[in-house]
């Protein structure tokens, strides 16, 4: 007898794995043809606000995230990314977009996280930019929502600005971002472009220091970064063909659970913008 019950529980837990596993092809599945493609593609930057910083949250282009700077150069595209963490039930969908010219820039970002049945988070928020020859100002207005499923519900309001300085290849940038109910969070930040093949950076929010790399080839690129103390790195392997990319990012924190991301975007120009 107690076999038998064993032996169900193990196929209840290969069951419950293959379905997991189901269930994360499919959501890459609708992903792809929410963009009316399966081409190969690069990254789209919408991160989970569990997720550690990869691409640096003050780089100078792509598309918005919880982390991201407002004061960025225009490049015009969306993407959608999916979030979850390893060990438990907590997932993120996110939907960035971005429109604009050599001027100006506005950007939508979007991500609904769910935590088992016990939690529940909407954020929003609308980003806009003016950019001249070597300098951005940006700044954004987030809506936080957050409820308990069949309980309490409350909403927080976010702010964000931040500039950008071009020199050569290099960009220094600063933010500001911060809860009405909480205190101010400032991030300074290098990037290092060159010709936009190689590039690196370091942040620091007066908490952590982040230092990222990413390699960058004719369809493929590859970006990590590393936090300190509290150690945390994150991998992300992306591809582009053509106007449309995919990436996967998986980041690790010393003592605690993993996260991983799957995103997808596409631009809507044919020539990408150059910042250098």
């Amino acid at each position: 007898m107690s076999l038998f019950l064993w032996g169900n529980t193990k196929m209840s837990s290969v069951f419950l794995f293959a379905l997991k596993r189901l269930y994360v092809f499919s959501a890459v599945v609708v992903m792809l043809a929410a963009l009316g493609c399966f081409e190969l593609c690069y990254a789209a930057e919408g991160h989970a606000s569990f997720a550690s910083l990869l691409a640096g949250g003050l780089s100078p282009v792509g598309l918005g995230g919880y982390h991201s700077t407002p004061a960025r150069f225009a490049d015009p595209s969306y993407g959608l990314s999916y979030y979850w963490m390893d060990e438990v039930e907590e997932t993120s969908w996110n939907m960035s977009l971005e429109f604009g010219n050599h001027d100006h820039r506005v950007g939508a970002f979007v991500a609904y996280l769910s935590m088992d049945s016990l939690y529940r988070n909407l954020y929003s928020e609308l980003s806009y930019a003016r950019s001249w020859n070597r300098f951005v100002i940006g700044a954004s207005y987030g809506v936080d929502m957050e409820w308990i499923p069949g309980g309490d519900f409350w909403a927080r309001h976010r702010f964000k600005g931040a500039l950008d300085y071009r020199w050569r290849e290099i960009h220094l940038a600063g933010m500001l971002s911060g809860y009405t109910d909480e205190g101010v969070s400032p991030m300074v930040g290098v990037h290092w472009i060159s010709d936009e093949s190689i590039a690196a950076f370091a942040e620091c929010d007066f908490d952590y220091l982040y230092i990222g790399t990413v390699f960058r080839w004719k369809f493929a690129e590859i970006s990590s970064s590393y936090r300190f103390p509290d150690f945390a790195v994150a991998l992300q392997l992306s591809f582009e063909i053509s106007r449309y990319g995919i990436s996967f990012a998986r980041g690790f924190k010393h003592n605690s659970i993993a996260w991983n991301g799957l995103h997808v975007t596409r631009w809507l120009k044919d020539e990408r913008r150059k910042i250098n």
